[in-house]
């Protein structure tokens, strides 16, 4: 018997760099980067509070996950959803239908007598049928 090993943790990302994966590498190096551009352009002491902002938020780009989402994709989901027209169908306001039909009004006929025939009427009527055929 030949025994095959089937992958344990699929949708973990492979590490990279290190403990890193490709992914937070890549927001840290980000982060890294537009610190260094800054250094160039502002002052000391509004580099350091800008910068402390940026690391911040590189790292927990990075490395913060709420309900085992990345926090990169929840701030691309909440961004989708404040932006993208909702609309509810379940809403909808339900078309009008008649649940009562209309009634009909009653006409009376007026009412006749009827006329009974005659035994010799019949026989005449039944005389008559017969000739035709």
């Amino acid at each position: 018997m030949s025994t095959t090993q089937v992958p344990q943790f699929i949708d973990m990302e492979a590490k990279i760099i290190g403990p890193l994966t490709l992914r937070q590498f890549l927001f840290i190096a980000a982060g890294g980067g537009l610190i260094f551009g800054l250094s160039f352009i502002l002052q000391t002491g509004l580099l350091i509070i800008v910068g402390l902002f940026i690391a911040a938020l590189s790292i927990a780009l990075a490395f913060v996950k709420i309900n085992e989402q990345p926090l990169y994709k929840v701030i691309i989901n909440a961004f989708k959803f404040y932006i993208s027209p909702r609309l509810y169908t379940w809403k909808r306001q339900p078309k009008s239908k008649e649940l009562i039909k209309p009634v009909k009004p009653i006409v009376e006929k007026p009412k006749t007598q009827q006329r009974r025939l005659t035994s010799e009427e019949l026989q005449k009527i039944a005389e008559e049928l017969e000739n035709k055929k």
